[in-house]
């Protein structure tokens, strides 16, 4: 298996473009309650009544300072699509440290052999990703995954879909079991550096309490107003910094907002003094 920098040539990738940070931001009136605390407790929403984008500094302030605190990964580990999407079905409902685990196990335990993975028995497969929880459907999901591969492209990768459009490669990765729309997304922004930033609820969950998305946008808006927000080179540390947190501390109940390293720029926060990030 290949773990490779990311230097192919991508047909779809176009000169890159971002928004002006936060200048002259427009602010947006809320259109549902969010689900926030204010002194340790639910609120019926943030005390500005107006949800806005933040500046530039802001956005870099409150990323460092999780970076600081999750230590993410900076890039990809490499642009191998099959292992990349492996690993991301893997770390469904986890923890970073158990799916490095699972995954570490799975490949040295078959010597990184795709084909020996999907016709070992699946009991085996599940002893070996036990530590990522559900065993039993992430390895059934992973050995059907690694034979329809094979019998669609009689070989096992995916590295076709370094040269599709992102839609055209999200579609594709849909159609597999246990491939949801976060799975595609971060699978084609983490291996193929395409411009996408999935999100999940920890996510949505941290930017309305920071004030930064109104939850009454659809999805799809949500999406495309936060993806345009998060410079390129930060979508995938943002991405498991922000869901660590969520998981961790910024939680949808009982969140611990005296240790989180972000609460000067939350506004839904508790206003008990934040434990010093280091």
């Amino acid at each position: 298996m290949r773990w490779s920098q990311i230097t192919r040539h991508r047909p779809w990738a176009k000169p890159p473009f971002e928004p002006r940070h936060l200048q002259n931001s427009p602010r947006v009136k809320t259109g549902r309650p969010d689900n926030s605390i204010s002194n340790g407790s639910p609120s019926s929403e943030p005390p500005v009544s107006m949800y806005t984008i933040p500046d530039f500094a802001t956005l870099r302030r409150v990323l460092d300072r999780l970076y600081h605190r999750y230590d993410p990964p900076r890039r990809a580990a490499g642009d191998d699509v099959l292992g990349t999407l492996v690993r991301t079905i893997l770390s469904q409902q986890t923890t970073r440290a158990a799916t490095d685990q699972a995954f570490g196990e799975l490949l040295e335990s078959f010597n990184a052999d795709w084909h020996r993975i999907a016709y070992a028995p699946t009991p085996t497969v599940e002893d070996l990703i036990r530590p990522a929880g559900l065993a039993r459907q992430k390895a059934q999901r992973i050995q059907a995954l690694l034979i329809r591969v094979h019998d669609e492209c009689h070989r096992y990768d995916l590295e076709h879909l370094h040269q599709m459009e992102p839609e055209k490669a999200r579609t594709y990765l849909l159609k597999f079991k246990g491939v949801g729309p976060k799975t595609a997304a971060f699978t084609l922004m983490a291996a193929c550096a395409m411009p996408l930033f999935p999100m999940d609820t920890h996510i949505f969950r941290i930017f309305e309490r920071l004030g930064w998305l109104d939850p009454s946008l659809s999805d799809e808006v949500a999406h495309q107003q936060m993806q345009a927000l998060i410079p390129p080179d930060d979508r995938l540390p943002a991405h498991m910094a922000l869901v660590e947190h969520g998981r961790t501390l910024c939680r949808a109940r009982s969140p611990l907002c005296e240790r989180c390293p972000i609460l000067r720029d939350c506004p839904t926060g508790s206003t008990t003094p934040p434990v010093d990030p280091a």
